[in-house]
């Protein structure tokens, strides 16, 4: 058996067509080193209820779990990785779509490395706890439409489980992981938005528990180079400059390649604060 197993969500409340997406840049980009593919099912009735992915899968080496469509995707990673004999987990969500050839390969080469807990194609210096750029951009927005008693409970919540900006975590649509590490992450209960956040974001999440370990966390690009927290904001991958050294896409990297110039300049102040303004400031003039 392949040390690897990529692990592809698929859920059934967004159909086929973004499977089919995903799938023909699956088949387009080879991985570069030897894998197994897990298809999770969620939300399916069964075999007779994904005759049409499966038809869309001819010819091409898989398994399938099924599971019911409760909790976010980060809950059936856990069950996935539980049930996995192979060493490697590359986790995928439903709106992932590969760039470049060798991707698979890429990420292998620095999870394999000692002392990295944790690679992924995306990550974020971002938070929606406390914190200027937060502060400032995001929580206003909230605060015209809520209450005061509300506002002081949702501040409260989140500033108990979210650090401030600078707040590192590796996003959890594409990422790479021991299955021994996966196993020993906390995670409790994943059945609201909120929890999904805390532990792709949240203090405790799997980002800060594998750092916790004493292990590294990597932002792998196109480029095959791993970038260490401090420049994550250099690798030009996710909600920043050109997004050209992205190796693996999702709906918010394509939300910002299709936004406007003030909603760009929003999300990389998100995603990177004053980082981002020296990265406008350095780029050539009509870029």
């Amino acid at each position: 058996m392949p040390d690897i197993c990529v692990v592809h969500l698929v859920r059934k409340k967004n159909g086929t067509e973004l499977f089919r997406i995903f799938l023909e840049s699956y088949l387009n980009h080879q991985a570069g080193t030897e894998h197994t593919l897990l298809i999770i099912y969620k939300g399916f009735s069964g075999k007779s209820d994904v005759a049409a992915y499966e038809n869309l899968l001819e010819g091409i080496p898989h398994t399938c779990l099924f599971l019911s469509d409760i909790g976010f995707d980060l809950r059936p990673y856990f069950i996935a990785a539980r049930k996995s004999e192979s060493k490697y987990l590359c986790f995928l969500n439903s709106f992932c779509v590969i760039l470049d050839d060798n991707w698979l390969l890429k990420l292998y080469t620095h999870i394999e490395k000692p002392g990295v807990g944790l690679v992924g194609a995306t990550g974020s210096w971002g938070s929606v706890g406390p914190g200027p750029v937060t502060t400032q951009k995001t929580l206003p927005l909230w605060k015209k439409v809520l209450r005061p008693l509300a506002w002081r409970l949702v501040a409260r919540y989140l500033k108990l489980y979210f650090s401030p900006f600078p707040n590192p975590h590796i996003r959890t649509n594409g990422f790479m992981i021991s299955n021994d590490n996966m196993r020993n992450i906390r995670h409790g209960f994943i059945f609201a938005k909120m929890h999904a956040f805390r532990l792709e974001s949240g203090k405790n999440s799997i980002t800060n528990q594998i750092k916790k370990m004493g292990l590294n966390v990597i932002l792998v690009g196109k480029d095959g180079l791993g970038f260490e927290e401090n420049q994550w904001h250099l690798s030009n991958t996710f909600w920043t400059q050109t997004q050209s050294n992205l190796l693996i896409a999702d709906n918010q990297t394509r939300r910002f390649e299709a936004a406007d110039s003030p909603t760009r300049s929003f999300l990389e102040n998100f995603a990177w604060g004053r980082a981002a303004s020296m990265l406008r400031s350095n780029e050539p003039s009509g870029s």
